[in-house]
């Protein structure tokens, strides 16, 4: 019998598993108690993935002899195997009372508790398990791993630091390490562990692709799209990796290559999130309306079933329905975020109310050109005026005079979510005004954590939030009639007049620019749209056609740098009979002096269903009148509140026909365009479009009324300034 186990163990150790499981079975046909013959038996299970089996043949080893802990911990990570954590756990426990110093058991308790997010239980036997032994590198690594799964990144820091020591040339930590570094936003120490790990192990893609998102952080552009590439050679499946590259391409505007790395992730993995719509958004970008119908109808289709096909931000520029877009930001919140925290403050009642901006706009950006002067005019006797920033210092004028202009300036670019949330609250804010909603560079889990007890949308994200985390959206009764706040989850802020503040201080460049430097004939009438390509839709553009088509002498003027859309345009016009000659095209430049340069167009043709928004205000102060299709979501209807603050509300219409005969009654009748002009030109000045103080004002008293209702714990509700 000795002779038989021996041969049988000796093909074990050597693999031969189904010779040593024949001769284990010749064993319990003459000894079915057999320990050594059922132990060897139930190993050989658990080598070939038979857990069940295995698990059988443990208990009854164990049964024949209980006080063998090595048993006992053999027959758990079985249980592990089979999901059964419980009672893997069970016999853990009986492991540890038969040797207190069994650190193996220890550990598999710590996976055990992990896996059912007993999160504590978890920590306190990796702990024990390295209390025990000095040096045990797995555990270090799996207690590093839970405390990054828990956000603990300083933690988990600590942790893969000193299993680092233990061993420092080794892949794993050095990966997670950087892990760690990149979510406590030290992009430098990320990458650095990258590199380490990498030297250990070059050819490992998702290292590449860790240090490519640390290099895209810190705006190493170049460098990142390299590495993200390397991950892609060595894993040609990685459609994490298409889909960042896609992204860095959308942000340089070389939508062709996003459209190309963003379609590739979505062959190699189809259920990726929010993808089809980004495609969507970019073909548009580039006026490539191939399949346009079918396409917006399949898109619609998978929003309404819940689908995560389309971001909010994509949604709004697409559709004009508030529904749809609530639809697009519900499923959002739900699939990026963790259910809204409830934050609990002492309501004790400051001197000033401390209201805070959170943004990573303030540097070179439109909404710092709509709202510098509001935050200088702010009333610094009755509010703390607080700004988070969590974008880049470009060193400009605007961002050095928005800095002044608060009581407090935060750069928390560098801080993590939970940070910025700690700095939010033992500032004691009373509100927070988030101003990206869910535009590039949010950082909207800041409001899911609860900065403040009363948290505001305002101005970046035109369209509802779809999270209980916002309070309250400032509007006005323009931007969303009665019939339209069932659509938002927010409570609605009503300003008077329109919801878009202003700067009255804005210069206009005194350059003087002529139609030959734009290469804009004398004596056309020249319609013009200096919106982003992505907002020109098919719908629109061929109405402009028809526009053109019954002015004879008229041209279109449009922002375009990129030739893939020149040319785009340029055929569909020659489609359709139009001589390609009248669609002309500009480049960006400094915003006084393309404020200037609007003076040179006759009237503004603005896009559908995605309004111009600063741009349609930059317009109207350039005295550039503006004629605009007012739709139902609040991307299609910030045109027509800018125009009826500015008292012409003539200009705004209603159906395509009513665009269409007002931009040519614009340009033929005669004397009309005058007195249109002559209309804007009174009523720039004496309008409220332009007031930022009397905005300001108004501001401030839903404010104190959303802080009131706070105070004397009142929940939040529709709110009408006067």
């Amino acid at each position: 019998m000795n002779n038989l186990l021996k041969s049988a163990i000796d093909y074990y150790q050597n693999k031969k598993f189904i010779k040593a499981e024949k001769i284990c079975k010749i064993i319990l046909d003459k000894d079915s108690n057999n320990f050594d013959a059922i132990n060897l038996l139930a190993a050989i299970s658990f080598q070939n993935k038979h857990f069940s089996k295995s698990i059988e043949l443990f208990k009854k080893a164990c049964k024949i002899n209980p006080n063998r802990a090595d048993l006992y911990n053999n027959l758990s990570i079985a249980l592990l195997h089979e999901k059964k954590l419980k009672e893997a756990i069970k016999f853990w426990n009986e492991a540890t009372k038969l040797n207190p110093n069994f650190f193996q058991a220890y550990f598999g308790k710590g996976n055990a508790f992990s896996d059912l997010k007993d999160y504590p239980n978890a920590i306190t036997n990796f702990n024990k398990a390295i209390e025990i032994k000095k040096d045990y590198k797995e555990a270090y690594n799996n207690l590093g791993s839970l405390y990054a799964k828990l956000k603990d990144y300083e933690n988990a820091s600590i942790i893969f630091k000193k299993a680092i020591l233990i061993k420092p040339v080794h892949f794993n930590e050095h990966n997670n390490l950087g892990n760690v570094y990149y979510e406590l936003k030290k992009y430098n120490d990320a990458i650095e562990n990258y590199d380490f790990a990498l030297k250990i192990n070059p050819d490992f893609a998702i290292t590449y692709y860790n240090k490519a998102k640390a290099l895209q952080k810190i705006n190493l552009t170049e460098l990142s799209i390299t590495n993200y590439k390397k991950a892609i050679s060595l894993n040609e499946n990685f459609s994490e990796a298409y889909k960042n590259l896609g992204n860095i391409y959308m942000d340089l505007k070389t939508l062709d290559k996003s459209i190309y790395n963003h379609e590739k992730a979505l062959k190699i993995q189809p259920n990726i999130k929010f993808l089809l719509g980004t495609i969507f958004q970019s073909r548009c970008g580039l006026c490539d309306w191939t399949n346009f119908d079918d396409n917006k109808k399949n898109l619609e289709r998978e929003i309404l079933d819940g689908k995560k096909s389309s971001t909010p931000f994509s949604t709004l520029l697409i559709y004009d329905s508030p529904y749809l877009q609530m639809k697009a930001s519900n499923t959002y919140i739900e699939s990026e975020f963790q259910k809204s925290k409830f934050f609990k403050k002492d309501k004790v009642r400051n001197k000033k109310v401390r209201v805070a901006y959170y943004s990573s706009d303030f540097h070179n950006h439109a909404t710092m050109y709509l709202m510098a002067n509001m935050f200088e005019l702010h009333d610094k006797s009755k509010f703390e005026i607080y700004a988070f920033s969590f974008g880049p210092d470009d060193n400009s004028k605007i961002r050095k005079r928005v800095i002044k202009s608060f009581d407090k300036f935060i750069d928390v670019k560098e801080k993590t979510t939970q940070e910025i949330v700690k700095i939010s609250r033992e500032a004691n804010i009373d509100i927070a005004i988030d101003l990206k909603g869910f535009t590039k560079d949010n950082r909207f889990e800041l409001f899911i954590e609860r900065c403040a007890p009363i948290q505001i949308s305002y101005l970046g994200f035109p369209g509802t939030t779809g999270s209980s985390c916002i309070d309250y959206l400032i509007a006005d009764r323009m931007i969303i009639p009665d019939q339209n706040k069932k659509h938002y989850s927010e409570k609605i802020i009503y300003l008077p007049n329109t919801y878009q503040v202003n700067d009255s201080t804005l210069n206009i460049s005194e350059k003087k620019f002529s139609r030959k430097e734009f290469g804009l004939p004398e004596n056309s009438f020249v319609y013009c749209c200096f919106n982003n390509t992505y907002k020109i839709l098919p719908e629109m553009f061929h109405t402009w056609i028809k526009i053109l088509d019954k002015v004879q002498n008229s041209v279109l003027w449009l922002l375009v740098d990129n030739d893939i859309v020149k040319n785009n345009l340029k055929k569909i016009l020659v489609s359709k009979g139009i001589d390609q000659d009248r669609l002309l095209f500009t480049n960006r430049m400094m915003h006084s002096e393309h404020l200037a340069r609007l003076k040179l167009a006759d009237l503004f043709l603005d896009t559908y269903p995605c309004n111009a928004h600063t741009t349609a205000s930059d317009s109207l102060r350039s005295c550039l009148p503006i004629i605009t299709l007012r739709g139902n979501s609040f991307a299609s209807r910030v045109t027509s509140s800018l125009l009826s603050s500015v008292g012409l509300d003539k200009l705004i219409t209603d159906t395509k026909e009513e665009y269409e005969e007002l931009a040519i009654k614009i340009a033929t009748e005669n004397g009309y365009f005058d007195k249109i002009k002559n209309e804007l030109k009174n009523n720039i000045k004496t309008k409220p479009l332009l007031n930022t103080r009397m905005f300001t004002k108004n501001l401030e008293k839903a404010y104190f009324n959303v802080y009131e209702k706070y105070i004397n714990n009142n929940i939040p509700e529709t709110i009408e300034i006067n």
